[in-house]
């Protein structure tokens, strides 16, 4: 399976011996690399932001059921 699975299990693992209010600052710093890499890139993260308001209204619209489509 290649290194990756092995970096998973071990920030996992790490996460897991966390006290709470540090694994904000873990969600926290996961976000800004995101950012950053969206930002080199060329991504607007604002465009992307209001894109993901605008779809999860669709997603969570009540009056339509995706299996009744």
């Amino acid at each position: 399976m290649g290194t990756l699975p092995k970096y998973k299990e071990h920030i996992i693992k790490d996460i897991e011996d966390l006290p709470p209010e540090l694994i904000q600052e873990v969600i926290d710093f996961i976000e800004f690399l995101k950012i950053k890499k969206m930002k080199k890139t060329g991504v607007d993260y604002e465009s992307l932001l209001l894109q993901q308001e605008s779809l999860s209204r669709i997603w969570k619209a009540e009056s339509e059921d995706l299996y009744e489509l």
